[in-house]
């Protein structure tokens, strides 16, 4: 059993998907339709690669080394599969998806990471001409004793 391309799975122009597309080295060629639809396939999940990073890792400094991660774990199955690649144009896709999804992840991320973080707490603090007068207790520092009281609650318990 096998899925197309297309509506009828006769009708696919690069033939049945198997796991021989992602994990066999010859499968990537730039001399045939088949290869060039393997390569465009590895691109594009470099761009999808990218996507994930944007939401699941959200830091651009990790973004190299989970892409990084993925491929090695790739190129670990390409060699159990069928052994060490052998052919150019294997690992230039190979590090043309590398440096895709790595470029763009860190790209969107940094984007995410230079937003302005907003202060929504800050306008709504009454200023100190509203409090009254003839109270001989100091306001509290509500922010950072609830901070320090929260850490201590966090490693003492």
């Amino acid at each position: 059993m096998h899925v197309g391309w297309g509506s009828s799975p006769g009708l696919s122009p690069a033939g049945p998907l198997t796991v021989k597309y992602v994990f066999d080295y010859a499968a990537i060629s730039v001399q045939t339709f088949r290869g060039w639809m393997v390569i465009l396939t590895f691109l594009s999940s470099a761009l999808a690669g990218a996507l994930g990073l944007y939401i699941v890792v959200e830091r651009t400094k990790k973004c190299l080394d989970f892409t990084a991660t993925l491929y090695v774990i790739h190129l670990f199955c390409c060699v159990f599969y069928k052994g060490i690649p052998s052919t150019m144009e294997w690992w230039i896709t190979i590090g043309t998806s590398v440096l895709a999804m790595t470029v763009l992840g860190e790209w969107m991320c940094m984007r995410k990471e230079m937003r302005d973080i907003p202060l929504s707490g800050a306008t709504s603090r009454p200023s100190r001409s509203h409090l009254p007068i003839a109270t001989s207790e100091r306001p509290a520092r509500r922010g950072v004793d609830n901070n320090r009281m929260g850490l201590f609650r966090f490693l003492s318990g």
